[in-house]
This record gives structure tokens, C-alpha cells and sequence, in this order.
């Protein structure tokens, strides 16, 4: 059963001794929370059956990004994560966001999409085992831990929906379980710190603090690959430039392997195509439909890869042809070989 609002402002204001002076919905089960007496918070409501030790593990994850000033959202208090009626509550400090009119060009005086690309890339470089030591990336409405437990619970989710179909929409399950099956989980690829959402409807253009990162649940470390592909996927779909501007800000930071650079358009596809069965198995399209939109997503990925790895390899090469013009011509002799002086 879903947690009110009222039910939630008085499950608080029992909590933290505070009053609320209303509950505003920003989100699916997350709530703006206005104070009379304080800065305002805002409230992540999580279903009854996620533990209470995963919300711990995202507030552990806030308090470590805090201490490296990682342009995240901040717990409200110390003891962040609530019980109420029964769901787990995080609250954090709810940052103020520009008028909605101003969003778009804030974003974009801000750095836009080189400056998304290059948090991503500073979130990878940050000591992970330093921040937590649980892995990430999934999406949190399916699992907590890495792709791999995101894959298995959207499997184990199509395998149940299965039982109510026949003919052709069964046939088109039996093809979901099999894209499912191939799916690449990232394994063996570097690994990092991961927001399993980290596009740009969870960036906050707040008035203070200017770009600022948002629902960090299932957060922990993962192939950093995972969060950057889902990136490129979000914004290259609205235009394969986008994705290229994407690349050009993480690359500011970090350049991609080889392998991260090959196995992109594998991990690419993945989100989309299980956000697509997710929606088939609570019923809100058919299996048909889901395939569909899965075949849909694999023949998008395939310019949006394309694109990003052309961008990644131009920008190693500038920067390889940078590091070639700063070697010192007194080292180089041509005749005894790279080095050696010349003699007078």
C-alpha cells in the first residue's frame, strides 16, 4: 500500500521533531517536504519490501560523496533513513531548483551535456571502496546490486507474466526471455562508483549549488561502462550529436578501454529494452509490443555507439597528438635514436 502524504508528514514530524507545513509530490514516491521550522527537506519513500539496509546503504553513499563535495543531494540529518508505516524514508535537503523557464538555459550556461559527461567521468575516478563496498547500477524498482541482478529479476519477472499468455504473445515472451539471456551485464570490464540513473531528468539545476544529482538508490560500484552507456543512450536518442557532447565531457576525465569502447552498444541496449519488458510485465503493453520496442532499441544503438566511440577515439587522438608536441625536440636525434643528445 502506498504511503500517503499526510501519513508521511506525520511519520516525520514523530521522527525528527519537525513540522510540516505541506507535501508536495515531485515524483513517483518522492515528496517535497516544506518546513515551518527549517530548511526544506525532500522525502524518498521506498516500497515495504526493499530492506531497510539498501536505504541505509544510499544515505552511506550520500554521506561519502558529501565528504569528496561531489555535486550530489545531501542527507537532511545524520540519521537520514525513517521508518513509516512500514516503507523505508531517506530525506535530504531539498535543492532549490531555478524557475522552470530558466532550466534548459541554466543546464546549458552550466556546461550542458560536456559538463553531465564529465560528473559521470569524476564519479568513476572517485575511490569506490572508499565510498561503499556493495555493488550497483540496477535499477532499484527491480533489484538492488549490479546489471547482472537487474537482469535476473527482470527475467524472473517475465518468467511469471508468462503464465498468462498464449499464441503469439507467448511466442514473443519466449523471444524476451532470449534477448534477456544475451544480455551483456558488463563483467571483467573496470569497474566504479555507479548511479543506476544518471541522465538528466535527475540533475537539479539549483539556484545555489548549480548542477546537482538526484536519486542515488542502488548506487555502489559497478562497470563504469553501465552508467555512461544508459547516458549516451538518453540523450543520443534525441540526436547522436548530443551522445558526442556527452563523450566530449567524459573523456575531460576519463578515456575509455578499448573493451568498454567495444562492448558499448551491448550495454547500450539494455536499459531500454528492459524498461520495455518491465511495462509488459505489469501490463501496460503486450509482449508483442515489447519486442517491438526492444528491436527498436537495438537498431538505435547501433548509430548512437558509433557515434560516441567516433568522438572518444577523435578526442584520445587530439590528446595523443598533444602529448606528442610536448616532448622536448632537445631528446630526439635521428641518428642514435629517441632519447639520446646530439652532440655539439
Amino acid at each position: 500500500m502506498a504511503l500517503g502524504p499526510e501519513q508521511l508528514a506525520l511519520g516525520l514530524e514523530a521522527r525528527y521533531g519537525i513540522s510540516v507545513r505541506g507535501v508536495f509530490a515531485l515524483d513517483e514516491a518522492t515528496w517535497h517536504i516544506a518546513r515551518d521550522d527549517g530548511g526544506d527537506w525532500v522525502a524518498r519513500v521506498f516500497a515495504p519490501e526493499r530492506p531497510l539496509a539498501a536505504t541505509t546503504g544510499d544515505a552511506a553513499v550520500l554521506a561519502a560523496l558529501a565528504r569528496d563535495d561531489y555535486p550530489a543531494e545531501r542527507c537532511a540529518t545524520a540519521d537520514a533513513v525513517a521508518t513509516v508505516d512500514g516503507h523505508a524514508v531517506l530525506v535530504t535537503d531539498h535543492e532549490a531548483p531555478v524557475a522552470p523557464a530558466r532550466r534548459a538555459a541554466t543546464i546549458k550556461e552550466l556546461g550542458g551535456l560536456r559538463a553531465l559527461g564529465e560528473m559521470l567521468a569524476r564519479l568513476a575516478l572517485l575511490p569506490a571502496a572508499a565510498v561503499t563496498d556493495r555493488p550497483g547500477g540496477a535499477w532499484h524498482h527491480l533489484a538492488d546490486g549490479g546489471p547482472a541482478q537487474e537482469i535476473a529479476a527482470a527475467a524472473a519477472m517475465l518468467e511469471r507474466a508468462g503464465d498468462r499468455l498464449a499464441g503469439a504473445e507467448l511466442a514473443a515472451h519466449e523471444q524476451l526471455a532470449g534477448a534477456l539471456r544475451a544480455f551483456d551485464d558488463g563483467s571483467g570490464l573496470p569497474a566504479g562508483l555507479v548511479h543506476p540513473d544518471f541522465v538528466m531528468r535527475n540533475v537539479v539545476a539549483a539556484r545555489e549549488r548549480g548542477l546537482v544529482v538526484v536519486d542515488w538508490a542502488g548506487a555502489g560500484v559497478g562497470p563504469r561502462a553501465w552508467a555512461l552507456a544508459w547516458l549516451l543512450f538518453s540523450e543520443g536518442a534525441k540526436d547522436v550529436r548530443r551522445a558526442q557532447l556527452v563523450a566530449a565531457g567524459y573523456a575531460r576525465r576519463v578515456t575509455p578501454e578499448p573493451a568498454e569502447l567495444a562492448r558499448l552498444a551491448g550495454l547500450m541496449v539494455v536499459r531500454p529494452a528492459i524498461l520495455a519488458i518491465w511495462s509488459c510485465c505489469v501490463g501496460r503493453i503486450g509482449a508483442r509490443d515489447a519486442c517491438e520496442r526492444v528491436a527498436a532499441a537495438r537498431a538505435r544503438v547501433e548509430p548512437i555507439a558509433a557515434a560516441a566511440v567516433a568522438a572518444f577515439d577523435h578526442l584520445a587522438a587530439i590528446q595523443s597528438s598533444r602529448t606528442i608536441a610536448t616532448i622536448p625536440t632537445a631528446t630526439i636525434n635521428t641518428r642514435s635514436g629517441p632519447g639520446r643528445r646530439r652532440r655539439p
